[in-house]
């Protein structure tokens, strides 16, 4: 039997006993496709899922942190605010709203989503106001009264969704812009194909 070589040894120790940092919140790399058949899995700190970590990515969004469903949204939001608007985009170089609402629900539900908010609508089943969960998405005619417009639900009737003169954004329902062009909510019949794995933050 040929023995193990001692550098190979060596290098398996060294990678095992890295630890993922506590105070890290950035994105993780998927561990298979997304929109494969089969679950992936999404590693994510757990340090997400302590209240005052979470709290601080949420800023003064008026939600408890008990509420939180999937504190990693929280997470996307902080790295998505830097970034401007640009129409069609879905990436750093800028988003759109409906770019916004497709990475997320790639990133974190693992679902697949292509082209605006009109199209994506009719794809979902449609929620009443009094319905909506966090993770459902929001719809509005903002021009010539057709579905252009659209957000992700996170509770206490606020919504994450990009603009065009400030970006990504928390706006509240109840606001008299949005409750006006307000349309209809949806939520996807398919259950999340994406399954969040928190990794240990200490020993």
């Amino acid at each position: 039997m040929r023995s193990f070589p001692l550098i190979h040894l060596v290098l398996f120790l060294l990678v095992w006993s890295i630890k993922p940092s506590q105070a890290s919140t950035a994105l993780p790399r998927l561990d298979n496709d997304t929109l494969g058949k089969a679950p992936c899995r999404v590693t994510w700190p757990d340090s997400l899922c302590n209240p005052s970590v979470l709290r601080n990515l949420m800023g003064p969004i008026p939600i408890e942190t008990d509420c939180v469903q999937r504190p990693e949204l929280y997470a996307m939001m902080a790295t998505w605010v830097q970034y401007p608007y640009r129409y069609a985009g879905r990436t750093s170089k800028g988003i759109d709203c409906s770019g916004l609402v497709c990475e997320i629900q790639r990133k974190i539900y693992g679902r697949s989503y292509s082209g605006g908010s009109a199209d994506m609508y009719p794809k979902l089943i449609k929620i009443s106001k009094d319905q909506l969960q966090e993770g459902d998405m929001v719809f509005f005619k903002i021009r010539k009264n057709k579905i252009s417009h659209v957000g992700l639900y996170l509770g206490n009737q606020r919504f994450l969704h990009a603009t065009t003169k400030a970006g990504v954004i928390v706006s509240s329902l109840d606001e008299e812009y949005y409750r006006r062009r307000y349309h209809g909510a949806g939520r996807d019949p398919k259950p999340p194909h994406c399954l969040p794995l928190y990794l240990p933050s200490q020993p």
